[in-house]
């Protein structure tokens, strides 16, 4: 019996980001905060398009993670989907299990659940989810021109007027030759 309650246990706690409610966000671009860099990336899409982080130097974009498994961040998914502009967000999922690894799939499925068409590259990359220190789901980071990570929002969000918000703040934000928002 103690042996069956661990992996339950586990799967539970691996599962609390993502039925969850919960938000919590953190504003990294307060004025005289060092800034930290988005880490370099490289993904196919969806439709084998290949996206890296230098196709964005000079512009904000948002790295969203999730994974096709999490239904409640699909709203969230379509909040930011409806308030960002094109071609500034990009869709990662953090879980490489083979299951959940046919981004074309999770795609399709997005679109069918939405009743709408979703034109945001949808992503396999695991490591890169590790390397940003993904907590749960969404996992949401706006980066800013500079490719420095502005502000990061984990958990479910459907305000499009916050998301519009957290955009424009992105888009204003600099950060100064010594490494700190300015």
């Amino acid at each position: 019996m103690k042996r069956g309650f661990f992996p339950v246990f586990v799967f539970l706690l691996f599962l609390s980001g993502c039925t969850s409610d919960a938000v919590t966000e953190e504003s990294l671009g307060e004025d005289g905060k060092v800034a930290e860099p988005f880490p370099s990336w490289s993904s196919s899409s969806h439709n084998n398009e290949v996206f890296n982080g230098s196709m964005f130097e000079n512009e904000s974009y948002v790295a969203y993670f999730s994974a096709p498994w999490c239904a409640h961040c699909e709203e969230t998914l379509d909040a930011y989907d409806q308030t960002l502009p094109e071609g500034k967000m990009m869709v990662f999922s953090y879980d490489g299990r083979e299951d959940y690894s046919d981004m074309n799939g999770w795609h399709n499925k997005t679109e069918t659940n939405l009743n709408r068409t979703v034109d945001r590259p949808f992503m396999l990359n695991p490591p890169l989810a590790s390397e940003v220190n993904l907590s749960n789901i969404p996992f949401v980071l706006f980066v800013n021109e500079q490719g420095y990570v502005h502000h990061i929002e984990v958990g479910r969000i459907t305000d499009v007027e916050a998301i519009s918000e957290l955009w424009n703040g992105t888009l204003r934000a600099t950060v100064d030759d010594d490494g700190y928002w300015n």
